[in-house]
């Protein structure tokens, strides 16, 4: 096999193990912000949780206030009935005070289903601050798994890249700018085998003349479609 040709398929698997880091390290990265946007959701929803007791309880002080208002009327009309002295004026005082029972009544059920919303919600809130907590757990134990298989990846594309610049510079210029070229428009894959008389990247048949070519192995041979150096075993 041509001597060249041999440095490239060397180049190549150097750089699919790069590509193979390197999708490592966007992998761990996108589980380890998965997780961490996770755990601001669910605290989004706690704090939200919360906000709702609070804005709940301005609600309740201000239905007991009203009721408290209410019962100060009904008490007033009472003391009022004993002095009044036209029968019409009798049958007000006691239509107003009927009317401020019924809303008396109508308050203290809305300030009931409040304060059993809010016991739902806080229930809720100890649910969800329960499995923030778990989840957070989970994140920190991961995160120490994450940061070591990080560093390895990126230690080992440190590695593969020295190799790789040192294994460029051993091939001729226009070599491994054509290399460089076909790689960045080929989805990495430059250099393929020959599969059944076959290029093994666009899998178009080759002319009998370029595996007869290929045979002699003097020269690098490409394929006439999809431009890729072609090698056969």
């Amino acid at each position: 096999m041509n001597e060249q040709l041999v440095k490239l398929i060397e180049l190549q698997d150097i750089d699919s193990k790069i590509d193979e880091a390197n999708n490592n390290i966007e992998k761990i990265n996108g589980e380890m912000n998965f997780l961490r946007e996770t755990l601001v959701k669910e605290k989004e929803q706690i704090e939200s949780a919360k906000k709702d007791i609070t804005s709940s309880n301005i609600s309740k002080k201000e239905k007991e206030i009203e009721i408290a208002s209410i019962e100060e009327k009904i008490k007033k009309h009472n003391m009022e009935l004993n002095a009044v002295k036209t029968n019409d004026a009798y049958k007000a005082l006691l239509t107003e005070i009927e009317n401020g029972k019924k809303e008396k009544l109508k308050i203290e059920d809305e300030l009931l289903a409040l304060m059993e919303a809010d016991e739902k919600i806080s229930k809720d809130i100890k649910n969800l601050q329960k499995e923030y907590e778990n989840k957070e757990l989970e994140f920190v134990e991961k995160k120490v798994l994450f940061e070591s298989d990080l560093k390895k990846a990126s230690e080992l594309v440190l590695q593969l890249s020295s190799e790789r610049k040192t294994k460029l510079a051993e091939l001729p210029k226009n070599i491994a700018d054509k290399y460089e070229n076909i790689r960045k428009n080929k989805n990495g894959a430059a250099v393929v085998m020959v599969e059944d008389n076959a290029c093994g990247g666009c899998h178009r048949n080759l002319p009998i003349h370029i595996i007869d070519e290929l045979k002699k192995s003097k020269d690098l041979i490409s394929c006439h479609n999809c431009m890729r150096i072609l090698y056969q075993k």
